[in-house]
């Protein structure tokens, strides 16, 4: 016979709550139709942005001018309409608040065709947002370098569907190719074009550094166009380095000095080898160290955030002033 406890049950945490279609509801409510267009057509953009802890105690959210930015060019690329950015700010604050989120967590706001229709039929936008706790990466948390290989999976051209709109349909492609790598035994794969040239990995831009030249492959090489590549290559430039949008060959980067994965999930992840070639100036990393030192103490509000909009147009004065 078991007897009763005289202490009190610790309570169970309270659900999650993600905003949808205007409402504030558990995670598992957040649905989508299986008839709708997101669906069946895979139409649906999204951002991811971080929110940090600052040096005050309070939480923020990092770079969030910029992600709606580029949301908005999103969501116009995919027929979605880009008025739903709007109200993101207020949501992420509500929550913020109702979540009761107090550590270092993960954004994902989401906008949808959330109707029903047919392939050419117009697309009702559904907004959704959620906020995860979300900590370091095994990368930045161990000081473990990343072993990459360069996958026979191709990233299309902007020709072939449009490299800036950051739609759930794009990941398809880099996401086999990405379970390949790992079934290989390999953390993560580079992305080729079609003219062979070094294009991104599947969830991150990558650098390269070589001497005081941090290099990072264009955005005509069917990359998308990164908020945190835009600060890694203003930053670099204020740090006192070259910082360059170029082509990039397979051999060029096996030869770099150092060699690093970033983008907002990742925030920043060093790597060691490539296609078991161990990169000359690993473990010794002082450039990917000065950014991420960087990225952190600029996202705590413990420094100024380096200014910089972003772009979709690589030829626009913003970061041609980088090249």
């Amino acid at each position: 016979m078991t007897l009763p406890s005289t202490q009190q049950p610790a309570p169970a945490p309270a659900p999650r709550l993600v905003h949808h279609r205007g409402r504030l509801v558990p995670a598992a409510e957040a649905t989508l139709p299986v008839s709708s267009i997101a669906l069946r057509y895979g139409v649906s953009v999204f951002e991811g942005i971080r929110i940090y802890r600052q040096h005050d105690g309070e939480v923020a959210a990092w770079l969030l001018p910029q992600h709606l930015d580029r949301l908005r060019n999103s969501c116009l690329l995919m027929g979605l309409d880009p008025g739903c950015c709007d109200e993101v700010p207020a949501v992420i604050d509500r929550l913020v608040e109702v979540n009761q989120v107090a550590e270092d967590s993960y954004v994902r706001v989401a906008a949808s065709a959330g109707n029903p229709g047919d392939l050419g039929d117009r697309a009702d936008t559904v907004l959704t947002v959620s906020v995860t706790p979300s900590g370091r990466k095994r990368w930045l948390a161990t000081g473990d370098g990343m072993r990459l290989t360069v996958s026979n999976w191709q990233r299309p051209s902007g020709e072939v569907f449009p490299s800036a709109a950051k739609n759930i349909s794009a990941y398809a492609g880099p996401r086999l190719a990405h379970t390949a790598a790992a079934a290989a035994g390999y953390d993560g794969c580079l992305l080729l074009t079609a003219d062979g040239l070094i294009s991104e990995a599947p969830t991150a831009t990558v650098f390269l550094v070589e001497g005081n030249r941090v290099v990072t492959p264009r955005l005509a090489d069917a990359v998308l166009p990164g908020v945190t590549r835009a600060w890694a290559l203003a930053t670099a430039r204020q740090l006192g380095l070259t910082a360059a949008a170029e082509a990039v060959t397979p051999e060029r980067l096996l030869a770099a000095d150092e060699v690093f994965l970033c983008g907002t999930g990742a925030e920043f992840a060093p790597v060691r080898e490539i296609d078991g070639v161990r990169l000359p100036g690993w473990p010794d990393c002082p450039v990917t160290t000065r950014l991420v030192d960087a990225h952190f103490s600029q996202a705590r509000g413990e420094r100024p955030a380096t200014s910089v909009p972003w772009t979709a147009d690589e030829r626009r004065p913003v970061e041609g002033q980088l090249r």
